[in-house]
């Protein structure tokens, strides 16, 4: 929503939801500003006045048109707009009233200015107890707001403001965070679970007034809200402008207790489809909001199935889901036992999604997590310079060190190669050609190829003790015949802390005639839920060996696969071994 103020403006200036940093990285397209004055619509869903000409008093204007420019370009929603030209106005009121009264010049948006204005404001919380604008303010803020502002000045294409500079005292380079601890994440579901019942039953009541049922309705909404960002570790705002594609939306099983949504697609720049795997509990809450939400957008007409309107057609604000949670928090037993543990509990959308991240990570890892939830970027994972993080993933990293080391230690003269091939076995990691040959050489017991495309390092484990036990059975082979073999079972290896894999064509040939096979082996079954259930886990397993293999020795064994066929250990008959196993 935007206010006039000249009927001559051109019509070939450019406008955009969003273009890339690199295109905004250029002087004022605009020779002239047609337009001051603009009317934003606020994160609280009110109308907002931001007049450029403001900043006519601390700024030049060809340095203000500039910013104007940026602003029109920038992709940001209003909300945001709005945001940061308050922001943006107190760094340059600060600037420029700082100056000395007798030598006062225009100053000009910049990481210097930024920098000053921290600073500044670090200074007066620490001897006043308050900041510049007379609150009190806590270096983590601060330290956010720098973050904020370096982020804008990228954009812009101004410079960056320095990490050493924005972590302030913030201690940013510590361990912990203010995640929810699992059990806090158990009770929030829970708590949004029961709400959820109480305000269907509210909302289905015959007997309330429509004024009532409307206000049911939007509370369902945001219940949704918080719902979809704990099954899915969608952002608040991806979330709220998610939609649902009409006759190719499904959630099916995928086994192992997963089940897969498809037919979600986030309005951007460019639309994004999502497919994601969250669990099968989680079943029952898709399908109904759903539905919900597709008879809302029915009766309000609006272009697209979106997941998150209330009733009025507008999106959930900031105080709308402020009003929501407060009243969740004196509806729940769950949450008050958590706020008595723990003061400075909030319930919120950012942390909810990055506690979940987190929790997601530890147990399924990092290309676990993204297939788990709304399967994230693997770039956004996996930045080699996203070094932070949580004290949970550094205790596991440090625990896979300290194997290493025991390993080490306990067999110096294998070395290190060896003593880290034997920490990655013992969790069914891929493991290079070099340390597979110093495993096989530092190992005390026989370390074999298997059929599975990997290798057994034969030492004593629940598997094998069962195998063994089996073959005790049949009473066919003696005790000493049944110390001397290995484990025979094919299907639970993925299971077995003894199995690695091996980077290697060949090997990797092996594991894809296994698969082969064992896809084969779904149509032989009578029942393809039995097969699910069985088999599932398996595929999942292979699934995420293969995408740790490196790229071009996984290409060249499909390739491999394609011209000679299986493997000989795969012959026509081996579908037998996969059904025994």
């Amino acid at each position: 929503m935007t206010e006039n103020f000249d009927s001559d403006k051109p019509d070939n200036v450019r406008t955009y939801r969003s273009i890339p940093t690199d295109e905004m990285q250029s002087d004022n397209p605009l020779s002239t500003i047609h337009q001051w004055k603009y009317i934003w619509v606020s994160g609280s869903g009110a109308n907002q006045t931001c007049d450029f000409k403001e900043w006519l008093k601390y700024s030049t204007k060809q340095h203000v048109s500039l910013l104007i420019s940026k602003f029109e370009q920038s992709g940001w929603a209003e909300s945001s707009k709005v945001a940061n030209f308050k922001s943006i106005g107190n760094i340059l009121n600060h600037s420029f009233t700082s100056q000395p009264q007798k030598r006062k010049s225009k100053v000009e948006f910049s990481p210097e200015t930024c920098v000053n204005y921290i600073q500044a404001a670090w200074l007066s919380q620490r001897t006043t107890g308050v900041g510049l604008h007379g609150q009190p303010i806590k270096a983590k803020t601060l330290g956010w707001m720098a973050s904020n502002y370096s982020s804008i000045l990228k954009k812009f294409g101004f410079g960056q403001i320095p990490k050493a500079t924005r972590n302030l005292d913030t201690a940013s380079s510590s361990l912990e965070s203010n995640n929810y601890t699992k059990k806090e994440l158990k009770r929030i579901a829970r708590a949004l679970l029961s709400d959820r019942k109480l305000l269907y039953k509210e909302y289905l009541d015959d007997a309330i007034s429509e004024y009532k049922r409307e206000v049911a309705f939007n509370r369902l909404i945001y219940n949704a809200l918080f719902l979809y960002v704990y099954y899915t570790a969608a952002g608040q705002a991806e979330a709220l402008n998610t939609f649902v594609v009409e006759d190719g939306w499904s959630v099916d099983k995928a086994g192992g207790n997963r089940i897969s949504v498809k037919g979600l697609k986030t309005r951007g720049y460019k639309e994004e489809s999502r497919i994601f795997t969250p669990r099968a509990v989680s079943k029952t809450f898709f399908e109904e909001h759903f539905e919900l939400s597709k008879l809302n957008a029915v009766d309000l007409g609006l272009d697209k199935h979106y997941l998150f309107r209330r009733r009025n057609g507008n999106k959930p604000t900031a105080m709308n889901l402020d009003f929501y949670i407060a009243g969740l928090m004196t509806r729940s037993v769950l949450l008050q036992t958590i706020k008595a543990a723990n003061p400075v509990f909030s319930l919120t959308c950012a942390r909810l999604k990055s506690s979940i991240k987190q929790y997601a990570e530890e147990k399924l890892g990092r290309q676990g997590a993204m297939e788990s939830n709304r399967n994230s970027s693997e770039s956004t994972w996996n930045n080699s310079d996203y070094s932070k993080n949580s004290k949970a993933v550094a205790h596991r990293e440090l625990a896979f060190g300290a194997a290493t080391l025991f390993a080490l230690g306990s067999n110096p003269s294998g070395g290190v190669t060896a003593a880290i091939a034997t920490t990655k076995a013992q969790r069914c990691e891929v493991l290079s050609s070099e340390e597979a040959d110093a495993l096989r050489a530092s190992s005390s017991v026989p370390v074999d190829d298997i059929a599975n495309g990997g290798v057994c390092k034969g030492e004593d484990v629940p598997q094998k003790r069962e195998f063994q036990k089996s073959n005790l059975e049949t009473g066919l082979l003696d005790d000493d015949d049944v110390k001397n073999i290995a484990c025979g079972y094919v299907i639970k290896c993925f299971m077995c802390r003894n199995f690695a894999v091996v980077d290697e064509v060949h090997d990797i040939w092996r594991l894809l005639s296994f698969e082969f096979r064992l896809n084969e082996a779904v149509a032989a079954h009578k029942s393809l839920d039995h097969f699910i259930k069985n088999f599932s886990e398996v595929k999942s397993a292979i699934r995420d060996i293969k995408k740790r293999f490196k790229k071009r020795n996984l290409k060249a064994a499909e390739k491999y696969l394609e011209r000679q066929g299986c493997h000989p250990l795969w012959d026509e008959d081996s579908i037998q071994d996969i059904f025994k196993g």
